[in-house]
């Protein structure tokens, strides 16, 4: 126990140093060859090659003047990329309903001058109003979730506002490009809330799913590629296209990217 209070001490020790040496701008770092500036104590969060082929995909399919929706926007890295790579036509609104998360959050926005970045603090679902959100009591932890974990162990519920995508699109006037959601099992009710943008706006997607959370909550990988599909999706991973047997086959986390089928929405 003293050794592990130590060693915190000496943690949060050298990250107040780094914080003076680099007079509070941040520490930068390339992840997958784009260049980003944390705030210090969170500078070795994410390795380089972090999540190598969303970050391909990003420098793929974004342009200047581009607009974007990130879901479950964490420390911010995401919509960082976003907004260096979409430039100052672009515009990106990121939610994140975690308090603490969201601050640093704002911080990171900061640090890498993010004008063309709205940042909320909220959660994103089926309807728009209120809901629980289930916190870790570790600062940055990126498994928050509006489903609670079955073990309940380090977490505690805070209360949370709720939107939607389609009310995000209506409120902002956007013709969003991209959208990022990753929702740590609620993914099924954040697609149900954008079902009109889907179909009007006919946006990329990019799904982090957690069928371990997503079965937990009640919901089921079928019934989200099913929505999907009906949708006007084709969905693939790893640059292959995946069939509703290979889609439903996962158990651990996984990503995916979404494709709008050309023609009318079906």
């Amino acid at each position: 126990m003293f050794y592990n209070a130590e060693a915190l001490f000496l943690k949060r020790l050298l990250y107040t140093l780094l914080d003076l040496i680099t007079l509070k701008k941040g520490v930068s770092r390339k992840i997958n060859k784009i260049k980003v500036r944390f705030p210090a104590r969170y500078s070795r969060y994410y390795n380089k090659n972090y999540e190598t082929d969303n970050y391909l995909f990003l420098q793929q399919e974004l342009e200047a003047g581009m607009q974007v929706i990130d879901i479950g926007a964490h420390i911010v890295l995401f919509s960082v990329c976003c907004s260096k790579l979409t430039g100052p036509g672009g515009r990106i609104i990121c939610f994140e309903p975690t308090p603490g998360t969201f601050s640093i959050l704002k911080d990171t926005l900061r640090l890498n001058h993010c004008s063309n970045v709205i940042a909320r603090q909220a959660a994103v679902g089926s309807k728009k109003g209120t809901a629980t959100f289930y916190v870790n009591h570790t600062a940055g932890c990126n498994s928050n979730s509006l489903v609670r974990n079955t073990s309940g162990k380090d977490q505690f519920p805070c209360e949370v506002v709720l939107v939607t995508i389609d009310s995000i699109v209506a409120e902002y006037e956007m013709c969003p490009s991209l959208i990022k959601i990753d929702a740590e099992g609620a993914e099924l009710d954040v697609l149900k809330g954008g079902i009109k943008t889907f179909k009007d706006h006919r946006p990329k997607l990019i799904l982090g799913l957690h069928p371990v959370f997503i079965k937990q909550k009640g919901d089921s990988l079928e019934a989200i590629f099913d929505l999907l599909s009906e949708s006007g999706y084709r969905i693939s991973m790893a640059g292959k296209l995946l069939t509703k047997q290979d889609f439903c086959n996962h158990f651990l986390l996984f990503d995916v990217h979404c494709f709008p089928l050309s023609g009318e929405y079906l």
